[in-house]
């Protein structure tokens, strides 16, 4: 009796284990599908850069801000901010087109990348040059840009540098090598680290600037040998259902999105200058530590768009459901992230010091989350592109913008750098309720 029950026992765990293993194994199989689909493959890969170069960028400026006096680091700031700004300029949006054009570039795609490099580092060399002259005529606050002739010329050539630097991120994307970005900004977050430590005591009042720089020249030669030598040659073998337009369209597109793009940047990567020009440096210290860390967020946004982007240009007719997985698992990502940064922004901003908290929570606060209904305008923006619908894109732009600028301009005298993350927040509302009932049709296309 006593060993039938055990035997009994014997099959039933087996039986379990066995239950167990299927459906471990039956997960495991879907997971290894779910991960297969570069769309989801794209999306996790950039949400994982993300997350670990907002990490590494968390850990840059609360030593800047231990290293570095308050001015110091409003310096520091006000040259990356800059800098970034200056850049976004340069790249006329070539990673828009790139993300929507390189993935059916076939045999075309080294002279694609070649060109998108070469004149974006010209636009960056003109535009620094013009900007650093004209520049002292608007505002006094910028003087230490053109401090020497030398950091003059090293301003520039940052600027062209930070352009390729950026457009790699979207090559990588679009040629199925995104698992490679994460890797590339890892060691670039890294190596910025160490090397604002070894600059603080050498040259304090351009140990950022420098710092950020050397990583990014650092990380140029490697990237690049990986797209020219593997991943374009990979990328000429595989075919598409797309096909890249005749250099007409195609220059019309960029001239097009970069005009949208222009207004972009107005609301988005102008504003710690915009905040330097008026408040001063030491201001735009506190802001720009709020605006980094709510815009890591925007940041991951960005990616869903371009993931959409460059799945739907090599399959335009799935491009509504590509849309409907996008925002669904976006919304769900986003939603839990934003109360969790609005409950810890004060916690958080203690690491930069106790004066970035008491003045720069409710700012970052208002940044986390605004990312919502700008997530709704991403994919909006993204799937224009992809339909070539690029008057939607300027329309979505300059109005977003519009609103934002004028309303900072407006509460910056009365509430200071809140007033700035009141009218960016404002500004992505008013325009979300203006594309939502495209959107829906948009997002009830055929699967």
């Amino acid at each position: 009796m006593s060993a039938h029950h055990a035997g009994t026992t014997d099959v039933s765990i087996g039986h379990g284990a066995s239950g167990v293993g299927t459906v471990a194994g039956s997960l495991g199989v879907r997971l290894r599908q779910h991960l297969r689909d570069p769309l989801n493959g794209n999306v996790y890969a950039l949400m994982l850069n993300t997350a670990v170069s907002s990490l590494l960028g968390i850990a840059y400026w609360a030593l800047a801000a231990r290293l570095y006096s308050p001015a110091e680091l409003g310096v520091g700031a006000a040259m990356v901010s800059t800098m970034t700004f200056l850049s976004n300029l340069s790249q006329l949006n070539l990673n828009g087109a790139l993300a929507r054009f390189l993935p059916a570039a076939a045999g075309q795609g080294n002279r694609l990348v070649g060109y998108a490099y070469v004149v974006t580092c010209l636009a960056a060399v003109a535009l620094g040059s013009g900007f650093l002259l004209l520049a002292p005529l608007v505002t006094d606050q910028l003087d230490f840009l053109t401090r020497t002739p030398l950091l003059a010329v090293a301003f520039v050539l940052s600027i062209a540098g930070w352009c390729v630097f950026t457009l790699q991120d979207s090559v990588l994307t679009a040629l199925r090598g995104v698992a490679w970005v994460p890797v590339e900004n890892t060691a670039f977050g890294l190596a910025k680290i160490a090397l604002l430590v070894l600059f603080a005591g050498a040259v304090p009042s351009l140990g950022i600037f420098i710092s950020w720089n050397l990583a990014v020249v650092a990380a140029l030669i490697p990237v690049n040998i990986l797209v020219f030598r593997r991943l374009l040659p990979r990328q000429r073998a595989r075919r598409t259902e797309a096909a890249l337009p005749g250099r007409r369209v195609l220059a019309r597109f960029v001239a097009l999105d970069y005009v949208g793009y222009l207004f972009m940047q107005a609301g988005t990567n102008a504003l710690p200058l915009i905040v330097t020009a008026r408040l001063g440096a030491e201001a735009n210290g506190i802001f720009y530590v709020a605006w980094l860390l709510g815009g890591s967020l925007e940041l991951v946004a960005y990616h869903f768009g371009t993931s959409l982007t460059v799945e739907a240009a090599a399959h335009e007719a799935r491009l509504a459901a590509y849309a409907r997985q996008v925002l669904r698992r976006g919304l769900l990502l986003f939603t839990p992230a934003v109360v969790l940064l609005c409950l810890s922004a004060p916690l958080l901003l203690t690491l930069f010091g106790s004066g970035y908290a008491a003045t720069g929570a409710d700012t970052l606060r208002l940044f986390a989350v605004a990312v919502l209904p700008k997530l709704v305008l991403t994919v909006f923006v993204a799937a224009s592109r992809v339909q070539r619908r690029v008057g939607r894109i300027i329309a979505v732009h300059a109005a977003t913008s519009a609103l934002v600028v004028s309303l900072a301009l407006v509460a910056m005298p009365e509430i200071g750098v809140v007033g700035v993350g009141v009218a960016y927040l404002a500004g992505q509302v008013v325009v979300m309720a203006a594309v939502l009932p495209s959107m829906t049709r948009l997002l009830r296309g055929a699967s």
